[in-house]
């Protein structure tokens, strides 16, 4: 009786035991964190920008963390709110980030890349192990780069276009922070307008100024047909390519998240975000086109080196970043008058 008293204890112990035991060894991925991810896009959440990171909120689950999202048509709100700490992590464009993390920020420089095999190539290099230290910075951490397209030069009238003495005395909007943007402007000649993601496409629409740059989908999100009217015309010389960009408060994340984050964006999201991004260009109709060739594109060239390398003066881009760019065009394009001069960073060839 008491040997069957005693199995019986031992056996509740033994029960007890393993259960604490199996408790203790629970899987981390268990144990979900729960952290809220802003989105700028300018049509909200029925925009392209917030769905395509949907995926990613879904393969962020299996990390271990619950992403709530919020959509932002505001660029200048989610990017305070993320600096203030509202947000854990927030999807802006790389104009945005590079008040947080100089190196990823400054792809989207002006005339930094011309294609958008080039871009590919620049994201590859940023999302790669050997990239990691640069992707951090005072905190913050961009874990993850998307494409968002080309910007162009819209005119009100396509005559503008016909060479940069046109553009001289012209009002053309630019972001009230974007530095390059009014750099780029004063270099031209012409006279930059502040204005804001929401009151750029509204001033060029109604003629308070005449040209605006944006990327193609914002010929039909922001209804910029309307300004261009019949008149009206777009430079199919690329100004430079806007990245959205993940970027979290570094301390909120794993250790390993940012590389892990990095990879599979890169890897699952470059393609089907590229898709919508040409989708775009292609409803912009050919009549606006405005083909800047021969010697207008060396003259456009010139001029977008020069601000670059004005703002290389300034220390506005990451001077890393900046050479970077310089050898993947160059690279493309070994003929390029720039590659032999000592800007940015030196000759590459």
């Amino acid at each position: 009786m008491a040997k069957t008293r005693l199995t019986s204890t031992l056996g509740t112990l033994t029960l007890g035991a393993l259960a604490l035991l199996g408790s203790a060894l629970q899987p981390a991925a268990a144990q979900v964190e729960s952290r809220t991810l802003c989105i700028y896009d300018p049509i909200g959440a029925n925009g392209f920008i917030y769905e395509s990171f949907q995926d990613y909120v879904v393969q962020a689950r299996s990390w271990g963390i619950k992403l709530d999202t919020r959509a932002y048509t505001d660029e200048a709100v989610a990017a305070k709110d993320f600096k203030a700490g509202e947000c854990d992590m927030a999807a802006v464009t790389g104009i945005r980030t590079i008040q947080f993390v100089k190196f990823a920020g400054s792809l989207d420089m002006a005339g930094g890349l011309q294609t958008y095999e080039q871009e590919k190539t620049a994201i590859e290099v940023m999302s790669s192990p050997k990239a990691a230290e640069y992707m951090k910075q005072d905190g913050y951490e961009v874990v993850g780069v998307v494409p968002l397209g080309k910007a162009f030069l819209f005119s009100r009238d396509k005559r503008y276009l016909d060479s940069l003495d046109a553009l001289a005395g012209k009002k053309i909007a630019v972001m009230s922070y974007d530095k390059q943007a009014s750099t780029l402007a004063n270099v031209a000649g012409a006279s930059p307008v502040g204005a804001s993601i929401a009151s750029f496409g509204p001033m060029f629409n109604n003629g308070s100024v005449d040209l605006a740059y944006a990327p193609s989908f914002a010929y039909n999100a922001l209804e910029l047909y309307k300004g261009l009217g019949e008149n009206g015309g777009i430079a199919d010389f690329v100004l430079g390519m806007l990245s959205g960009q993940l970027i979290v408060h570094q301390d909120r994340f794993p250790d390993d998240f940012g590389q892990k984050s990095r990879e599979w964006v890169f890897n699952n999201m470059y393609e089907s975000t590229m898709r919508r991004v040409k989708n775009a260009d292609a409803e912009i109709p050919d009549k606006y086109w405005v083909r800047i060739s021969g010697e207008r594109d060396k003259n456009y060239r010139e001029m977008f080196r020069e601000t670059r390398q004005e703002l290389w003066d300034q220390n506005w881009y990451n001077h890393r970043m900046q050479h970077l760019l310089k050898k993947i065009r160059c690279s493309s394009d070994p003929s390029l008058a720039e590659c032999s001069l000592d800007s940015e960073g030196g000759p590459v060839n």
